[in-house]
C-alpha cells in the first residue's frame, strides 16, 4: 500500500484504519482532524515521517502530540520514553507541534532528558513547603486531630521565610536555627512547642507524604534540663488568690468574645483549646452538661462539663456566628480565636493581674481543694484519669459528685465577685458622703 496521508479510496474505514497502525505518513492538520480511534482500540499513534519519534496520539479522551525518545547514552537496549507536547487544543497546528518536537530532540542531543526535567519540576511542586502544611492540615482534619488548625498556623507563621522552598532544600540546622531563636528570645516554650510540631509534622512527610527521605530533625534532642530548669519548672504557674481572681473576672468584659472566654475558663478549668474550639453541638442545656469528646480532649477520652449557675448565664450571653458554630468564634474571621498573649496582656493591663491561661486551670484546681473537694473528684473535674488500677476497677464516673464540685466554685466566684462588688458601691457612697 501506498506511504500517504490519505485514506485508501477503496477502502472500508475499519480497513483503513487498520491500515494507518502499519504506516508512517507525513503529518498534516487535515491528516491529523480525520484520525479516528478503531472499534475495538483504546491506543493508537501515528508516526511522523519528517521527524522520528514525533506522532499524535489517539486514546478514548481525545488526541495528543506525543515524542518518543531514548535518552542519550542508553543505547539500543534502552527503554523509549513517551513525552507529551499537548494536544490539539492545547497546540492547534502540526506545524507548530513538530517544531516543540525538534527544539525537546535538540535538548536531548545536548544530553537532556526533558521527561526527567518535567517529573523534577512537578516534584518540587509538590514539595514546595506551604502545600505540604496544607496536605499535612487536611490529614489532620481527616483524622479529626483536635487543634489541627492552630497546630498548622504554628509552623506557618515560625517558617514564614521558608514557606516558598522546596523541602527537600531545607537543612535540620535551619529548623534548629528558629528553635534557638524562640529560645535566645526567651520563649523557650515557644521553642519546645515549635520543636514538637515541626518534628511531628516531618515525620509525616517521611512516612504520608514521601518526599523527603528521613526526618531532619530526627537528632534534635531537647537540652538536658539543668537544676535551675528544675527549680523553674516547679516554680513554674500559679493559683491565683480570690482577689486576683475578682480582678481577672471584672476585666473579661462579657460583652466581648475574649472576654467571655476567659469567664468561661475560670468556671470550667477547661484548657485554653478546650474552650476555644467549643462548638454548640457540644453542649446538652437539656441534660445540662458540656459533652467534650475524646478526639477534643488532650487525653483521647470523653469529659463532661456540668453546667451550673454562672456559667449557665455566660452561655446564655455568647451570639450566634452564622459564620461559624463555635461559640467563641474569632469576631473578625469566624474561625478559632488565636492570639493567646495578646488575650492576657489586655486584661493583665486592665487588671493589674500578671497570670497566664493554665493559670486559671490551677485556679479551678486549687480553688476545689481549698472548697473541701476530695482529690479524686477534683480530679475528674478537670477531666484527668484515674490512677491506673482505680481506673481499671472502678467504672463509677462519679456524675454527681462532679456536679456538686462545678456548683460549689460556681458560687464560689459568684459570691467573691458578688462581695467585691458590693464593697466597691459601699466604697463609693461612703466617698460621696463625705
Amino acid at each position: 500500500m501506498e506511504e500517504s496521508g490519505r485514506l485508501p479510496k477503496r477502502c472500508c474505514p475499519c480497513a483503513a484504519q487498520r491500515n494507518l497502525l502499519l504506516l508512517k505518513s507525513r503529518l498534516t492538520d487535515a491528516y491529523v482532524a480525520q484520525l479516528v480511534l478503531p472499534t475495538g482500540k483504546s491506543d493508537i499513534v501515528a508516526w511522523d515521517t519528517d521527524v522520528t519519534g514525533f506522532g499524535v496520539r489517539l486514546r478514548p479522551g481525545g488526541k495528543s502530540w506525543i515524542l518518543a525518545y531514548r535518552p542519550v547514552g542508553s543505547g539500543r537496549a534502552g527503554t523509549f520514553k513517551r513525552m507529551k507536547l499537548g494536544t490539539p487544543t492545547t497546540i492547534r497546528t502540526t506545524a507548530e507541534a513538530r517544531t516543540l518536537a525538534r527544539i525537546a530532540l535538540g535538548k536531548i542531543a545536548r544530553g537532556e532528558d526533558p521527561l526527567a526535567e518535567r517529573k523534577e519540576g512537578r516534584d518540587v511542586e509538590r514539595s514546595k513547603l506551604a502545600d505540604l502544611i496544607d496536605r499535612y492540615e487536611k490529614d489532620l482534619i481527616r483524622r479529626s486531630y483536635v487543634g489541627a488548625e492552630l497546630h498548622t498556623r504554628n509552623l506557618r507563621t515560625k517558617m514564614k521565610h521558608l514557606l516558598a522552598r522546596d523541602i527537600r532544600t531545607i537543612t535540620g540546622a535551619e529548623y534548629a536555627k528558629i528553635i534557638e531563636k524562640l529560645e535566645q528570645a526567651s520563649r523557650v516554650g515557644a521553642g519546645r512547642d515549635f520543636r514538637a510540631r515541626c518534628r511531628a509534622f516531618l515525620t509525616w512527610c517521611v512516612a504520608k507524604a514521601q518526599v523527603i527521605p528521613s526526618n531532619p530533625l530526627a537528632g534534635h534532642r531537647k537540652e538536658r534540663a539543668t537544676r535551675a530548669d528544675r527549680v523553674a519548672k516547679a516554680e513554674h504557674g500559679r493559683a491565683l488568690p480570690d482577689e486576683d481572681l475578682v480582678k481577672v473576672w471584672r476585666a473579661a468584659d462579657p460583652g466581648t468574645v475574649n472576654g467571655r472566654l476567659v469567664r468561661f475558663w475560670i468556671l470550667t478549668g477547661c484548657r485554653r483549646g478546650e474552650g476555644a474550639g467549643l462548638t454548640r453541638g457540644m453542649i446538652d442545656r437539656e441534660a445540662a452538661l458540656i459533652r467534650l469528646p475524646a478526639v477534643f480532649v488532650k487525653q483521647g477520652r470523653g469529659h463532661e462539663v456540668p453546667i451550673a449557675g454562672a456559667l449557665a448565664t455566660l452561655l446564655d450571653a455568647c451570639s450566634v456566628d452564622a459564620r461559624s458554630d463555635l461559640v467563641f468564634a474569632s469576631p473578625r474571621t469566624g474561625g478559632l480565636i488565636s492570639g493567646w498573649t495578646q488575650i492576657t496582656d489586655r486584661i493583665n493591663a486592665q487588671s493589674g493581674v500578671t497570670f497566664h491561661i493554665h493559670d486559671l486551670r490551677r485556679t479551678f484546681r486549687t480553688g476545689l481543694s481549698r472548697l473541701g473537694i476530695d482529690t479524686e473528684t477534683a480530679e475528674l473535674a478537670l477531666g484527668h484519669a484515674r490512677a491506673d488500677l482505680v481506673a481499671i476497677y472502678n467504672r463509677d464516673p462519679a456524675a454527681d459528685p462532679v456536679r456538686r464540685a462545678f456548683v460549689a466554685w460556681a458560687e464560689h466566684v459568684e459570691a467573691i465577685v458578688s462581695t467585691e462588688e458590693t464593697r466597691r458601691v459601699a466604697e463609693a457612697g461612703q466617698g460621696a458622703f463625705v
